[in-house]
């Protein structure tokens, strides 16, 4: 500082400026403070220190310092520019509004000024007069690319994506290396479904700016729709690691987290980006979908309709609602919901596509029009809503019992979706070998060493659409039962952590130390007891837990064990026409399909096999549905528990059912789910060729 004391304050002023745009901001401001201490009315140090206070996030030092700069010179048409954004920055848009009409009026000819001022209106969310400012800047600079670019935001928010689009592309034919509006339109890109474009400009500009926040984003956001989640949840940590301020990014990982099935670790992310921004609507819909996935109803209601109270058209969280209300068999709410939802562009056919789950469609149908409508112009649909608009329409002409438009549209659907995933069908029949060749009577009986007495469990197993829905319902209509339905508590606590990813379920389970197993039970036990605190019993009805039934007898010997059978052809069908929203990536394929049901027979008999006579309880789901009050009345006394008429009555229940089965739960039980694979018959030849003599292992008796 001594050295600085000798200088004059012009020089001290011009080293200030060449240590500014070295980079060199500390520098700078010990030079502006010394010059300010000495010429307090020396106004250009005051308008440097406001810039580089604006630039470094001190929000109320750079407005202190620029105010007093346009107070000494109130004139300078640069200090009221740089002054309305400080102002923008502050939060004061009606302050940089005035401010930046006077600008205006200094220099009527500055782009510059223009350009600013209408920043300052797209901060109001003025966005006619935001508009206005940047075309009157183009007057006087044509090719003045931050009024293109800011052009090309308005209309964004406008929702005039071809006309923002335009304005983007414009900057960058002019200066190609425009970094923020390479990332704009890759944005946009994104949105509009320009997906192959959007990642070839990513890749490009990643070359050279691999250090960008957003870039990494919008990176995220392609590996997400590439189906590439690894890679999505690195470029979201390493933008968090560049701006750990960034709300946005926090939201991508959030999002990432829950598709890789994480919602305790994604709403962590969400809260964050709630925290960092509350107005941001999309960290409260993750928030929503995380608290809904792990249970929490109310709070998830709430979180969406937070969302959708800082933006009114935010139509996902919409159709959030519409399917919790849904599950929870409030049918009329769900519909006003996808219909609010169907009135926003952008979602309509989504929404159609919920409301034909809600009622069996009629001729003429209004709902029906509008998925053929959408099925003849569907170039402009995005894949995946292409899966979800055939599995709809084939859901549609089952209801008409037009069978043969049904299964070309389930197959068509099912055939997009097969090209969609990464599924490799050869580890169904080698994970099943692997569990068969681990759990020996031996190692079934090693495994007590780590068990625990509880009986609060109860899990209801089989194929994915046997009838677990069905079963679990009358259970959870005993006053001592909780259906907490389909939880991957077990195989998420017993897959692969630390270990190599190609290592099987059971050599994984045989590697565990008596400590680690016990742990892991603990664990799981924890957490179902979580979902209903204190409930005498909880149902865990994951279908695909008939993988863990020795896991389970080994480490829960107390706990119920219930297996639903049904035709094999009614059950791959079933399976066949639904489109699922996660896993049951075996479904899409008949030959796929056939093996997954062949290997669940096999996994079944070993089983039966292996354990004690009546450690499994099996329902025959045609039984069932022909003796409901015989067949419950087993399925409670299984259980250990007292006959309880609410059980015949499940249909009334109001508690929540997730699966595709959510509105035929709701209705009284009906037979017409039997031998519906005959209406289908000479369409799936392939599937019963495969499956062959397996149909007469498991028909009931």
């Amino acid at each position: 500082m001594q050295e600085h004391e000798q200088i004059t304050i012009p020089e001290a002023y011009t080293r200030s400026v060449v240590a500014y745009e070295k980079g060199l901001l500390k520098d700078a401001v010990e030079l502006l403070s010394l010059i300010i201490k000495k010429a307090p009315n020396f106004a250009l140090a005051h308008q440097l220190l406001g810039v580089i206070g604006h630039q470094t996030g001190q929000v109320e030092s750079a407005e202190k310092a620029m105010r007093e700069a346009v107070r000494l010179t109130p004139d300078n048409s640069v200090f009221l520019a740089n002054f309305v954004e400080v102002l923008r920055s502050a939060g004061k848009p009606e302050e940089a509004i005035a401010v930046g009409k006077r600008s205006v009026s200094l220099e009527p000819n500055s782009a510059s000024a223009h350009s600013n001022l209408g920043l300052a209106y797209y901060d109001l969310g003025d966005l006619i007069e935001a508009e206005a400012s940047q075309k009157r800047s183009l007057v006087f600079d044509p090719n003045f690319i931050a009024a293109l670019n800011n052009l090309g935001s308005i209309s964004k928010d406008q929702d005039q994506n071809d006309k923002a689009i335009y304005f983007y592309r414009k900057v960058l034919k002019i200066a190609p290396n425009y970094l923020e509006t390479a990332n704009n339109l890759i944005s946009i890109l994104i949105e509009t479904d320009a997906i192959n474009e959007a990642t070839h400009l990513a890749e490009k500009y990643f070359s050279q700016h691999s250090q960008s926040e957003v870039l990494l984003r919008n990176r995220g956001q392609l590996f997400v729709i590439a189906g590439d989640f690894d890679e999505a949840e690195t470029s979201f940590r390493n933008a968090i690691l560049i701006n750990d301020e960034a709300p946005e990014a926090y939201v991508g990982l959030a999002q990432v987290l829950y598709e890789k099935n994480h919602p305790e670790l994604a709403l962590l992310e969400a809260e964050k980006a709630q925290r960092l921004d509350p107005e941001q609507a999309s960290a409260y819909h993750y928030i929503g979908m995380c608290k809904a996935q792990l249970g929490d109803i109310d709070a998830s209601f709430a979180s969406y309709r937070k969302a959708i109270a800082i933006k009114p058209t935010f139509a996902s969280s919409m159709l959030a609602i519409g399917h919790l209300e849904m599950e929870q068999g409030n049918f009329e709410a769900a519909r006003n919901w996808f219909e609010e939802a169907s009135k926003i562009d952008r979602v309509h056919l989504s929404a159609h596509i919920a409301l034909s789950r809600l009622d069996k469609t009629n001729e003429g149908s209004p709902i029906l029009k509008v998925l053929e409508a959408a099925q003849t112009d569907s170039v402009s649909i995005k894949p995946e809503e292409k899966v979800a608009l055939s599995f709809a329409l084939g859901k549609c002409y089952e209801d008409l019992d037009r069978y043969e438009e049904a299964f070309k549209s389930f197959a068509r659907g099912a055939r997009l979706k097969r090209s969609l995933i990464n599924f490799e069908p050869n580890s169904i029949e080698e994970n099943t070998d692997d569990i068969i060749k681990t759990f020996t009577p031996q190692f079934i009986n090693k495994l007590r060493s780590a068990a625990i007495e509880s009986d609060q469990p109860i899990f209801v197993v089989g194929m994915p659409r046997s009838g677990t829905t069905l079963t679990e319902s009358i259970l959870a209509s005993h006053p001592k039962v909780f259906g907490a339905g389909e939880l991957n508590f077990l195989s998420k606590l017993f897959s692969n952590r630390s270990v190599e990813k190609s290592q099987k379920t059971g050599s994984l389970i045989a590697s565990l130390s008596n400590e680690e197993l016990s742990l892991r039970i603990e664990d799981f036990m924890d957490q179902i007891d979580f979902c209903c605190p204190g409930s005498p019993h909880i149902v865990d009805k994951m279908p695909a837990n008939f993988q863990m039934i020795g896991l389970i007898h080994g480490l829960m010997p107390n706990a119920k064990i219930i297996h639903i059978a049904r035709d094999p052809f009614d059950t791959c069908v079933s399976n066949f026409t639904r489109v699922f929203e996660r896993s049951q990536y075996h479904s899409y394929d008949q030959i796929e399909l056939g093996r997954y049901f062949n290997s669940y027979v096999r996994m079944m008999k070993h089983w039966e096999e292996t354990l004690p006579v009546g450690s499994i309880h099996t329902v025959h789901y045609e039984n069932l549905v022909d003796n409901i009050e015989y067949e419950a009345g087993r399925l409670i006394a299984h259980c250990g528990l007292d006959w309880d008429e609410s059980c015949l009555n499940f249909h009334k229940s109001k508690r929540r059912v997730r699966t595709a089965s959510v509105q035929q739960v709701r209705q009284p039980l009906y037979a017409t789910s039997k031998e519906k694979w005959r209406k289908y018959e000479r369409h799936i030849q392939p599937l019963i060729d495969i499956i062959g003599d397996n149909r007469i292992v498991n028909k009931h008796q």
